[in-house]
């Protein structure tokens, strides 16, 4: 979507949000207001490949404020909004900062649910993305998100989603992305230029999800991901093929995650993925390994170090990040 379109669906949820909290429609609107700040310090080798090389960093990683609500518009039917940004805490030759302006425009939309499910419109992350953050124990880190070594990982603007009912523990999401979304190869002047489909499964001991994304990203991908709940663990799979729209390439990933809660206090999680491409034979490796201390359900301080191999027919190179850090949500 367009940053005039994102604008002006900003400045009317804003409005609604200012509507709802002046009290004229006490008992009809739900409001809340969440965020999350997470700020690590990290020394960051990019194996040469790189201005900043080497170097110590403060990152702010993925830190967001926001508003979400709901209006009841009958027993069976409410109006749902959310709008959310992204706030940099840092300076903008970071990492996590690189080409962000201090203030950006996250998952951000407009919808409707009830019995019949719920649909929603604006920007928003890919189904894709949203199931790999499941089993992605070091998201939004320095080099541990899992977007560094595989495709997938996408917030979508021009899309319109549809989640139907939970069944036995089974739903489906359905999206579109419109016409005008620069992102799509295709420009057939339909409505969707590119779609995307999911099947998942979730009951008290797993999480499943089959996804195909078509003409996303200029990829078509289907991802497989399980997580399983065993006592204190987790244990995370994804299967994923990613092919390359408009050139001849495509590329196979593997990636496994765990996380074990020691105590109450202390909480241990790892990961370890690969990717190969098919053009000229590349491959990347990611390892990640980290530590939590929980102070409370919203704050816990971490420990992590991450390594990425990157194997390339030219050149081969290795960068690494170790990280202190904290997180807090509200």
């Amino acid at each position: 979507m367009g940053k005039r379109k994102m604008k002006k669906i900003g400045l009317a949820l804003l409005a609604v949000v200012l509507t709802a909290m002046s009290g004229t429609s006490c008992g009809q609107f739900e409001n809340q207001l969440y965020g999350r700040a997470n700020v690590s310090v990290n020394y960051t080798d990019l194996g040469a490949s790189n201005p900043l090389a080497k170097d110590w960093q403060l990152n702010s990683n993925a830190s967001r404020l926001g508003f979400r609500g709901s209006y009841q518009i009958s027993e069976t039917l409410e109006a749902i909004y959310q709008l959310e940004i992204e706030i940099n805490f840092n300076d903008h030759i970071s990492s996590t900062a690189r080409g962000k302006d201090r203030i950006e425009n996250r998952n951000t939309y407009i919808g409707l649910q009830g019995s019949f499910g719920r649909i929603i419109a604006g920007k928003y992350d890919s189904i894709a993305k949203t199931v790999g953050r499941e089993v992605d124990r070091f998201n939004d880190q320095v080099l541990g998100d899992i977007k560094g070594f595989m495709e997938g990982e996408d917030r979508v603007s021009d899309l319109v989603l549809y989640t139907t009912p939970s069944w036995k523990g089974f739903s489906v999401s359905a999206g579109i992305i419109t016409d005008d979304d620069s992102s799509a190869v295709d420009d057939g002047g339909g409505l969707a230029e590119g779609s995307t489909i999911s099947l998942d499964y979730s009951n008290d001991f797993v999480r499943a999800s089959i996804v195909n994304n078509d003409d996303i990203d200029k990829q078509d991908l289907t991802r497989v991901m399980s997580n399983f709940y065993i006592g204190a663990t987790e244990i995370g799979f994804i299967w994923q093929q990613a092919e390359r729209i408009d050139i001849a390439a495509d590329e196979e990933s593997w990636f496994i995650s765990a996380e074990h809660r020691i105590n109450d206090n202390w909480r241990i999680k790892g990961q370890f993925g690969i990717t190969e491409y098919s053009l000229l034979d590349n491959k990347d490796k990611q390892l990640a390994v980290g530590i939590d201390r929980i102070i409370s359900n919203d704050v816990f301080v971490f420990f992590n170090y991450v390594q990425n191999d990157r194997d390339e027919t030219v050149s081969s190179h290795t960068d690494f990040s170790t990280a202190i850090g904290i997180q807090v949500s509200f």
